[in-house]
């Protein structure tokens, strides 16, 4: 049998506590967890801007302590399915991935959320008043669906400037390892077409979706979640 050994690295920002139900699912159904605090997110506070690399070391350097070398897989929610494409290509221990509603696919969208910051940035140069400047700027960044960015500030907000702008699709079609794609139908965050492309990218890729579901589905179908991976997992067993 394949170690039941898994990392669950959780999206942007303070979203970290709302996978603990999922990590008590999972350690329900006997699998050992890792569910490590990332810099700038619980983890420490970064004192440089970090990049996908950097999230990687740490976490793969991390996983050897945890697990005292043996395999493991790595479950990606959003942001953390960013730093799971990039793992998988660089960790030998590795046993599976699972990517759910993972981020770096859709590249369409970067390059206007690009253009959003630029005219929010500049706001203030026809919207003199200053309350009326931030609430449009909010409208803007509201409308890119990048909040998370709003709220960010120095080396945080640097470091989601080099995590967006990664295009992790040509990784993708180099993914060799059994990979799980979880994904909400309903998702307008990580649109459904990111998992129809993971699936054809990568060869040894299963996926499982939920038609009304969207970005939020590890928060709100922990149990259903944690089952397909148990089956998942049986299966490659």
């Amino acid at each position: 049998m394949i170690d039941k050994n898994i990392v669950v690295l959780h999206g942007w920002g303070a979203h970290r506590q709302r996978l603990a139900p999922l990590v008590s699912e999972l350690r329900n159904k006997r699998w050992n967890v890792f569910f490590p605090k990332l810099p700038g997110f619980g983890g420490g506070e970064l004192t440089r801007a970090y990049n996908l690399e950097d999230y990687v070391l740490q976490v793969v350097n991390e996983s050897a302590k945890r697990f005292a070398g043996k395999k493991y897989f790595v479950f990606g929610h959003s942001f953390g399915g960013r730093i799971a494409i990039k793992l998988s290509l660089s960790d030998q221990n590795l046993s599976g991935l699972i990517l759910c509603a993972s981020g770096g696919i859709s590249r369409g969208k970067f390059i206007k959320r690009a253009v959003f910051y630029m005219l929010a940035k500049t706001g203030r140069v026809f919207l003199f008043h200053k309350p009326l400047a931030d609430r449009f700027r909010k409208i803007l960044y509201k409308a890119a669906r990048e909040h998370d960015y709003e709220k960010t500030s120095g080396y945080v907000k640097e470091t989601f400037k080099n995590v967006a702008s990664e295009d992790l699709r040509k990784l993708a079609k180099t993914i060799k390892t059994p990979t799980l794609i979880l994904w909400g139908k309903n998702d307008k965050m990580t649109p459904y077409k990111d998992a129809l492309y993971l699936n054809r990218s990568i060869k040894d890729s299963e996926l499982v979706s939920y038609t009304n579901d969207g970005h939020t589905l590890p928060y709100v179908e922990p149990e259903e979640i944690s089952k397909k991976i148990e089956i998942w997992y049986q299966n490659l067993s």
